[in-house]
């Protein structure tokens, strides 16, 4: 077991950083069916969310903010994990157009219909927004999963349910089981699911936090699990070796280790773990 330290959360960001400039370069090609730079935009947007993390640890100090974000990051992983790491391609796929789906559904719903004004704005992308829907809709009543041609599968289609049990089943599951479906300890999923969100939706434990700077840094560090398994989906759904052997000659390596934040003992330390397929990290 190995204790949680500033030089592992860097070492991690460090490797995310150049994943996510490395894919972003090579995957730019936008459309519907291209997962490659869908997957690349959630990266991205992940990666963001792991430097705003660090900032509010050590430039804001502000204990709320730091586990809010920390769950936001929780579940656009969980989220990519869910719907990315899968062995069957066909599932992907289906879960990808109905994630799409959603989030065209629900932007239609509560921003063009709900507070867009002006007419010629909202009428615009009304438009761009339904042609998009139609497409998504397509694309699924086309696609393999749907052959069945059963009520589940139309009830799945029609309330783009990505979060679905199985095609059998659809009942769509809450983050806590998605969090354990990904690997997540009952402990862990518990701990994310009960504890953050008094910090994320103002409940009483928000009012009373101790904001002493080592007690915030160690939610930093409660990001670093966090970080390990949004690396590994990384690596198993790109199956990339280029981006690895890239990443180890990188300047952004060099970079690291010349920096004040690295610590040669630390980092030994938890390569040590890895060797021995340890991860357990002690908050």
């Amino acid at each position: 077991m190995i204790k949680a330290n500033y030089t592992i959360f860097k070492f991690y960001l460090t490797s995310m950083d150049f994943f996510s400039e490395y894919l972003s370069r090579k995957y730019t090609e936008s459309s519907l069916e291209n997962t490659d730079h869908y997957r690349t935009v959630i990266i991205q947007k992940i990666v963001r969310m792991f430097h705003t993390l660090e900032m509010l640890t050590n430039e804001c100090q502000d204990g709320v903010s730091v586990r809010c974000v920390l769950r936001g990051i929780l579940d656009n992983v969980a989220t990519y994990c869910f719907i990315y790491q899968r062995d069957d391609e066909n599932e992907i796929m289906f879960r990808h157009y109905l994630y799409a789906l959603d989030g065209y559904k629900t932007y239609k719903q509560h921003v063009i219909d709900g507070i867009m004004e002006k007419e010629d704005d909202k009428q615009h992308y009304e438009e761009v927004c339904n042609t998009i829907i139609k497409q998504l809709e397509h694309l699924l009543h086309s696609h393999p999963c749907s052959k069945r041609k059963d009520e589940n599968v139309e009830r799945i289609i029609k309330h783009a349910n990505w979060k679905y049990k199985s095609l059998q089943n659809p009942t769509p599951l809450k983050y806590g089981m998605i969090y354990k479906q990904i690997g997540f300890s009952d402990n862990m999923a518990n701990y994310y699911q009960h504890y953050l969100p008094q910090f994320a939706h103002g409940l009483c434990l928000s009012n009373f936090p101790a904001n002493n700077i080592e007690q915030i840094k160690g939610v930093l560090y409660e990001s670093i699990p966090l970080a390990d398994k949004f690396i590994q989906a990384i690596h198993q759904t790109f199956h990339d070796r280029e981006m690895i052997t890239k990443f180890l000659c990188s300047e952004k390596v060099q970079e690291f280790i010349n920096s004040m934040d690295f610590r040669h003992e630390d980092l030994a330390e938890f390569a040590c773990a890895l060797v021995r397929k340890n991860k357990t990290i002690l908050i």
